[in-house]
């Protein structure tokens, strides 16, 4: 640690770190160059924009078990706001970088150019490179401007440094910047990082004017330079623009007057379903909604619109509520780009192990916006947009020349969004399947399934119980001749008698037939009431040879239950016919009480199974509406009910 005197002020002036070589006079404001001990004086710093990151100088926090201290920052403007560099001083002595833009943070280290860089004119956003052996993607492509410094750095800046810089992506959350305001381009290489897992302490307390750290941002008013409405500011330093309502002026609300940067002409006004204003929690988090805006795409001659809600949090940073056909999703920026491999239907995206389904794009415009938002955002601008999905979350890829954003989307019911934001109006109602709306078969499948199981294991429990409960009693068994002369005579069987409950009987049919059929008509008949119960059966069987190979067909035997016989005394009264000229045929008649049946076991069987048929149906069904919505209307729907087989 040095300590020297500032040349404009006489201040102490304290250097924490031995690669810093620039400080700004915390009392004057002066840009001083260290020399050693010795300090140059460039001139005054200009002033910081005020800003409402709770960070500040000195706030300390913890990054891979090491603890750092903020010792300086950059102040830069891009086309999407104000972006923080935080010089971070650890505990060894190292340095680093945190960034912070829009309420999302990343922590990088400069490393050496491991190879030669593309220029920075030839980047577009998608591009592939490969720094220290891992292979990036271009997120994002600015040329930033340097607004103000404060505190100790260890790199030359002033009011007006430009700085053209690429942002890149690539898995497992790694992030690096190329800093192209050197040649050769600074590379700093590090990872996406939340806010809570920095375990940040000595954070601002007192905010600039209009700021209140417990309710998040106090809003701010301001007259419309375009038609004199009241407008509000409600997340300032963190939002660019502000589209007024009621004349269609897109304002940049970081120019202190309130420039109007382009206007538009709202055929129809649209009142946000979520009022600007209204607080909502998600996640444990209590978000404001500070901006509305809608897109639309042409499909055929048919436009399909949908509503997108911002939401802000001070230290969380922006969410998204889109609404289209009464389906909610919260939406959120990833920090990785998933893994997309195939194209057209065999398109998918790879996210922490969960594999999704392309499912349709298009290129959207805006048609109406209304509150405000963190670029300068204008109606009629588009983008290029993929989604894929996996119920209930879907990702989204939206694409234009300079960036790239991937962005998650998880389902919310509407009964949630409704109470979340305590709305006394109703929501809108569903139309159609949402294309990551949960299918509520998914989660009736492992419940259906245990009670399938469950039954089939009671059926056949008690199938069995009642095969050995049963005592299967031969009572009777008789030969029966048939043959010309038994033509059109009656057979009957000697008496027998059933004793014991009310059973079932059992008719066992056993013959001699070959290369022939019988037809039997028979009659159980009890002998003393006369109390009849009639059956019929046809027996064939049938045997060759066929080019060398044996066949067979049909069966001698066969088998006859007659149910709830009571006890008595019976008799068999049998009518046969045979082919004409056929030899005689023998047929035992063997008669069992109590005999077990499966009949009713397969009927109950049968019966099971088609319960899992028709939920199997209504769960292709529900499937098929939801990918009659997408641009793979017939194929995706099929992949999806390959993969439920899986």
């Amino acid at each position: 640690m040095k300590t020297a005197h500032c040349p404009s002020c006489g201040a102490a002036i304290t250097f924490q770190s031995a690669v810093s070589i620039l400080t700004v006079c915390a009392y004057c404001k002066s840009t001083l160059i260290r020399h050693d001990l010795d300090l140059e004086n460039l001139g005054v710093m200009a002033e910081l924009l005020p800003d409402p990151s709770p960070i500040r100088l000195g706030t300390e926090g913890i990054y891979r078990k090491t603890r750092f201290t903020v010792a300086g920052r950059i102040q830069l403007r891009y086309s999407q706001g104000l972006w923080n560099e935080w010089y971070l001083l650890f505990e060894n002595q190292r340095g680093g970088w945190l960034g912070e833009t829009l309420g999302n943070y990343s922590i990088t280290f400069i490393v050496q150019p491991p190879e030669p860089l593309p220029p920075f004119a030839e980047l577009r956003a998608g591009h592939r490179l490969t720094l220290k052996g891992r292979a990036f993607q271009v997120a994002n492509i600015e040329n930033a401007r340097c607004i103000a410094g404060e505190g100790e750095l260890p790199i030359r800046v002033g009011p007006g440094y430009e700085a053209p810089v690429v942002d890149l992506q690539a898995s497992g959350g790694v992030f690096a910047t190329l800093d192209y305001s050197e040649d050769p381009p600074l590379v700093f290489i590090g990872e996406q990082a939340r806010f809570d897992d920095l375990h940040l302490s000595r954070l601002r307390e007192v905010m600039p004017v209009g700021w209140n750290p417990d309710a998040g941002i106090q809003a701010r008013s301001f007259q419309c330079p375009g038609c004199g409405s009241s407008l509000t500011i409600r997340a300032q330093g963190y939002t660019d623009t502000l589209a007024c309502g009621t004349c269609g002026s897109i304002i940049d609300i970081a120019d202190p007057n309130f420039r109007i940067l382009a206007k538009f002409n709202a055929q129809v006004v649209h009142q946000p379903l979520i009022p600007l204003g209204a607080h909502g929690q998600f996640q444990g988090t209590d978000y404001e909604a500070i901006g509305y805006l809608r897109r639309r795409f042409r499909v055929e001659g048919i436009d399909y619109e949908w509503s997108e809600h911002l939401l802000f949090h001070r230290e969380q940073g922006f969410r998204w509520l889109v609404e289209y056909n009464g389906h909610w999703n919260l939406v959120h920026t990833l920090a990785e780009p998933p893994l997309v491999s195939g194209y057209g239907v065999m398109a998918t995206a790879v996210y922490q192990q969960q594999r999704y389904r392309s499912f349709q794009s298009a290129a959207p415009e805006v048609s109406y916006v209304l509150g405000e938002f963190y670029w300068r955002v204008q109606v009629g601008e588009r983008c290029e947009v993929i989604d894929y999905i996996a119920p209930p979350f879907q990702l989204s890829v939206e694409r234009t020349e300079k960036e790239i954003i991937w962005s998650q989307a998880e389902y919310v019911e509407p009964e949630a969004i409704r109470t979340a934001f305590q709305l006394a109006s109703p929501l809108p109602a569903r139309i159609g399947i949402g294309a990551n709306q949960p299918s509520p078969y998914d989660a009736q499948r492992p419940k259906f399934r245990r009670l399938l199981w469950l039954f089939l294991a009671l059926l056949i429990g008690g199938q069995i119980v009642t095969a050995a409960l049963s005592s299967n009693e031969r009572v009777h068994q008789q030969t029966l001749v048939f043959n010309a002369e038994t033509k059109d005579k009656t057979l009957t069987s000697e008496p027998f008698a059933l004793s014991g409950r009310t059973s079932n009987v059992a008719i066992d049919m056993a013959t001699n037939l070959n290369n022939h059929w019988l037809y039997l008509e028979l009659a159980l008949i009890e002998r003393n009431t006369g109390a009849s119960y009639a059956i019929s059966r046809e027996l064939g069987y049938y045997e060759g040879v066929d080019e060398g190979e044996r066949w067979s067909e049909g069966s001698a035997s066969d088998e006859a239950v007659l149910s709830a016989i009571p006890a008595g005394i019976y008799y068999l009264s049998v009518e046969g016919e045979l082919p004409p000229a056929s030899p005689a045929v023998a047929c035992t008649l063997t008669v069992f009480r109590d005999a077990p049946s499966w009949s009713n076991f397969f009927l109950a069987l049968l019966g099971l199974l088609l319960f899992p048929i028709l939920f199997r149906w209504r769960a292709w069904a529900f499937e098929r509406s939801r990918w009659a919505e997408s641009d793979h209307s017939s194929s995706g729907h099929d992949e999806r009910e390959d993969d439920d087989d899986e």
